[in-house]
């Protein structure tokens, strides 16, 4: 099991950081959060995150900001 940081899996999905903890908040890519509290992501879960979110795009590709 491969963790990222917000930064890194930002970077998979072509969105900011603030975006990808949003996108925790609202419950629709879920964080694990280490000792120190910060959140990690499961690279299985962004990229099943990406592959859902370019399905319903119709598989149009998102530029990074």
């Amino acid at each position: 099991m491969r963790l990222l940081a917000p930064k890194d899996a930002g970077r998979l999905l072509g969105v900011t950081t603030p975006r990808v903890q949003q996108l925790d908040r609202e419950g629709r890519l879920r964080a694990i959060r280490d000792s120190a509290g910060r959140r990690l992501y499961r690279e299985a879960d962004v990229l099943r995150f990406k592959a859902d979110r370019d399905k319903r795009s119709g598989g149009k590709a998102r530029s990074a900001p």
